[in-house]
């Protein structure tokens, strides 16, 4: 029998248990909510009240589904009226930020970057996951919208003059590096704060008075002097000369800053004369106290609060940051300590706590027993105990029944009735005895690979007329599986 004839007879139009990676998983999108892991509601949490969350749990044992359900119940939330709503953030791209860190500063071993990574680093990543979206949805541009508002920049106009500088502020420093100079002035019109920066001013009006001053010392010039002229002249040439230093004063402390932001926002490739032409337009008292100069983290907390007093003012309550696949990037690897170092910034009590953030850490197991072996110095600077820790995303035998119950329905075709998981199997196997095999499994991922294994054995020896899975192909599944791990 063939795997298609085997689908047909069960009326299923997809194999269940064949995807391994959630994000590709057709089935979980398909099952959305059907079934939810018991501590799903302590890993949400309210949206209206954010908490972090810290969880650990070992490979294949459902963390990403976990999180793209988080996706999908806050999206639900966010479509109810009423209630503020919930900004989420995916911070899950550490390849991409490490690869960026890499480059920024040259390095040639992605083990160095790794090494040197801070929190300030992952707080850019996230800002720059959605400012970059905000500026595209004022523009109008089509993609991602992580604002849900009729017209973001209706919206942001109607805002007081404070909230749309700290708007223009976070598009200065962490919009794409490419189009950040010039959608600075674009954003500067369309948040209606002015055509054109201080210091544009300030040079066009030097020039201006320089040349009048200039033709009026002219013409006054002879002998006798035409005093009417050469007085007037020279107290323009004063002028111009006093705007034009001031003028080169201000270019040369934005200069000084552009360049320390450079250094310091280390997941944008952009050098100090992108950031210069950004930095003309913000008042100088901003660019020079204000911005992340360094490495400093009270300069990232300070970006971050400027980015919730903008979507709170939009109806938003909360911003919600997704951390996963910490263990996926090339220079990680899996490795155990590299994990460490990568994740370990984020483990502080002060930014998983911070006003209006909700830190949804779904990490490795490997990190937890890492976690119970550090300092107590580490212990009172991260103070899990806190932070709505789960130690281990536990499953039994009957929740992954259930879970393969759920990705079943979702995989019939339309109109036909549900199959139960043990309706797969022959009729002497049993569900009880089915849900101890799929507890020996332990996780999700490991239980539809044994489901799988046992559906293609008893497929290389089937008839045509035998339609569910044989006591032996299971029993050879469940061997054959053992002395895997055995000698693994």
């Amino acid at each position: 029998m063939h795997a298609d004839e085997f689908l047909e007879r069960h009326g299923l139009a997809l194999n269940p248990f064949a995807a391994e990676d959630a994000v590709q998983d057709a089935v979980l999108r398909r099952a959305g909510g059907g079934w939810r892991h018991p501590d799903f509601a302590k890993i949400l949490g309210d949206p209206g009240h954010p908490s972090p969350t810290v969880v650990f749990g070992e490979r294949g044992s459902g963390k990403t589904a976990i999180r793209l359900q988080m996706e999908s119940a806050l999206a639900a939330w966010n479509d109810r009226r009423g209630q503020p709503r919930a900004l989420v953030i995916e911070h899950d791209d550490l390849d991409g930020m490490l690869q960026s860190l890499l480059r920024h500063d040259g390095l040639r071993d992605a083990a160095a970057a790794i090494e040197g990574i801070r929190l300030s680093d992952h707080i850019d990543a996230m800002l720059h996951r959605v400012v970059p979206a905000m500026v595209d949805q004022v523009f109008g541009v089509p993609g991602r919208e992580p604002i849900r508002v009729g017209n973001l920049r209706r919206a942001l106009r109607k805002a007081p003059r404070p909230l749309r500088r700290d708007m223009l502020v976070l598009q200065a420093v962490y919009d794409h590096p490419s189009a950040a100079m010039r959608r600075t002035r674009r954003l500067r019109g369309a948040l209606r704060l002015g055509g054109s920066s201080g210091a544009a001013l300030a040079a066009t009006w030097s020039l201006l008075l320089l040349g009048l001053g200039g033709v009026m010392a002219l013409l006054g010039a002879g002998q006798p002097p035409r005093w009417s002229f050469v007085v007037p002249g020279g107290l323009l040439l004063a002028c111009g000369a006093a705007l034009g230093w001031l003028w080169m004063l201000r270019t040369a402390r934005v200069a000084r800053v552009a360049r320390r932001l450079s250094r310091s926002v280390r997941v944008l490739q952009r050098d100090g004369r992108g950031f210069r032409g950004s930095l003309h337009s913000l008042p100088l008292e901003t660019v020079e106290t204000s911005l992340p100069q360094d490495r400093d983290e009270d300069a990232r907390y300070a970006m971050l609060d400027r980015l919730f007093r903008v979507v709170e003012h939009l109806g938003y309550g909360s911003i919600v940051v997704l951390v996963d696949r910490v263990d996926e990037p090339a220079s990680v690897a899996g490795d155990p300590q590299r994990m460490k170092r990568l994740v370990w910034p984020m483990l502080s009590g002060r930014f998983l706590q911070h006003h209006g953030l909700a830190v949804k850490l779904l990490l490795p197991r490997e990190l937890r027993d890492l976690a119970m072996r550090e300092t107590d110095e580490f212990r009172r600077a991260a103070r899990l105990d806190k932070q709505n820790t789960i130690e281990e995303l536990h499953w039994t035998g009957s929740m992954l029944a259930e879970v393969c119950d759920v990705r079943l329905a979702a995989a019939m075709r339309p109109g036909v009735k549900a199959v139960r998981i043990e309706d797969l199997f022959d009729p002497a196997i049993g569900r009880e005895r089915l849900a101890q095999e799929l507890e020996r499994a332990g996780n999700p991922r490991e239980a539809f690979r044994l489901v799988y294994a046992a559906i293609q054995e008893h497929l290389s020896h089937a008839g045509a007329d035998e339609h569910r899975v044989s006591s032996g192909a299971l029993e050879w599944v469940r061997r054959h599986r053992s002395a895997l791990r055995q000698a693994g």
